[in-house]
């Protein structure tokens, strides 16, 4: 069901094109037998004359409006609509089986491989078959600042000037950890960004470390995966360390890479959304187009046409009001990987943010959705170290 997202969208829209071309006709009819039922008036005296002419000059538009050129054309014309609507449905059908199969096949191998200890996302030693303790993960408070509106450490600046500053809020981050931040609202509360690492480590054996290659296969074909709990767990520590957190506070979740991954699937889980209010998401070099973000959070991605990572699910991201893709031309080379850099993906916002107004199509209206974020300072900044391990299961 992750994949069928756009073929179900066609056909509903065939469907609702259909019904208003049918709708028209129904009011065309209606109208040719209001007329034709009216008749034209009796003409008594030369002095009536007018009004007869009157009438077929009504008559006339009558005729028009319902006719050919008119809803009659019209309905036609929407029938077309909806029965192109219905093949790009069948097609984009046809290519999501194809993407359903093939992201079957992967997590098929990838649990195939489970059985001799690759990409089992478990804790080391645990075993494919390891018991619930072995799917918690351990998060350890690494350092909390709360010091007020001037707040800089690592790449975190203390206010939020654009996306720009968002993705570079990554740069540093390794080990595992996740940084969360909290910025002040304009009434005074609180709202929340979570900044959520790419890959760091590339063996195909599982570590403590769960920002690794078996996080990219489990969760790019829908697993629940360890290192997104972690990433809940972070953003849930650091709110009740503030004090200040309240269940109606936006949250907004950005990543790089895996990290846009993750972002993606926590904002599409139902049981994530529940206790935060995710309002915004920014991807950048994300291979995301599959995730079922509901419409009520706005998604910016970025993605560089040279980058090869942002295709590797073989989707585009969805097109709509709720979701921005910004693609940069290639450079010299069909595909360069120093392009996945996150310091390239941090140029290429600063030049994007600096371009004139109107330049980027859908990033000023996305831009002023994240007001809530963007220029806000920051309130504290907290890290977390996520990793594998047994946690004691509750009683």
């Amino acid at each position: 069901m992750r994949v069928a997202v756009r073929s179900e969208v066609l056909t509903a829209a065939a469907t609702r094109v259909a019904a208003i071309a049918e709708e028209l006709r129904e009011d065309a009819g209606r109208l040719a037998a209001a007329v034709a039922g009216a008749g034209p008036p009796r003409v008594r005296s030369p002095g009536e004359a007018g009004l007869l002419a009157r009438w077929l000059f009504i008559e006339g538009r009558a005729l028009d409006v319902v006719g050919p050129r008119g809803m009659w054309g019209e309905s036609v014309e929407l029938d077309a609509l909806a029965a192109g609507l219905r093949a790009a449905a069948r097609a984009y059908t046809e290519v999501e089986r194809g993407v359903a199969g093939v992201l079957a096949g992967v997590a098929a191998a990838a649990d195939l491989g489970a059985r001799g200890g690759w990409f089992a996302d478990a804790a080391p030693g645990a075993g494919a078959g390891a018991g619930a303790g072995a799917r918690q993960p351990l998060v350890q408070q690494m350092e909390s600042t709360l010091t007020g509106p001037l707040v800089a450490r690592g790449g975190v600046p203390g206010r939020v000037g654009g996306v720009a500053d968002l993705v570079a809020a990554g740069e540093g981050l390794d080990g595992g950890r996740v940084r969360v931040l909290e910025t002040t609202r304009g009434d005074g509360g609180s709202a929340w960004v979570v900044i959520v690492p790419g890959t760091q480590e590339w063996a195909p054996r599982a570590g403590l470390n769960p920002f690794d290659l078996t996080t990219d296969v489990r969760a790019l074909t829908g697993d629940a995966t360890l290192a997104a709990a972690g990433v809940a767990a972070a953003l849930a520590d650091a709110r009740v360390r503030s004090g200040r957190a309240t269940p109606g506070d936006p949250v907004l979740l950005v990543g790089h890479s895996q990290g846009g991954i993750l972002a993606a699937a926590l904002a599409s889980d139902p049981a994530f959304r529940r206790s935060n209010r995710v309002t915004h998401v920014v991807t950048s070099g994300s291979p995301v187009g599959l995730f079922p973000v509901p419409s009520s959070t706005h998604v910016l991605s970025i993605e560089h046409a040279d980058d090869p990572v942002p295709g590797l699910d073989l989707s585009p991201n969805p097109a709509g009001d709720s979701w921005t893709t910004i693609v940069a031309p290639t450079r010299s080379l069909p595909l360069d990987v120093d392009r996945h850099r996150l310091a390239a993906y941090v140029q290429t916002l600063r030049v994007v943010e600096g371009a004139p107004r109107g330049t980027v199509a859908g990033l000023e209206a996305w831009q002023a959705s994240a007001g809530t974020f963007l220029g806000a300072p920051v309130r504290s900044v907290s890290e977390a170290v996520v990793a594998r391990g047994v946690a004691d299961s509750p009683p």
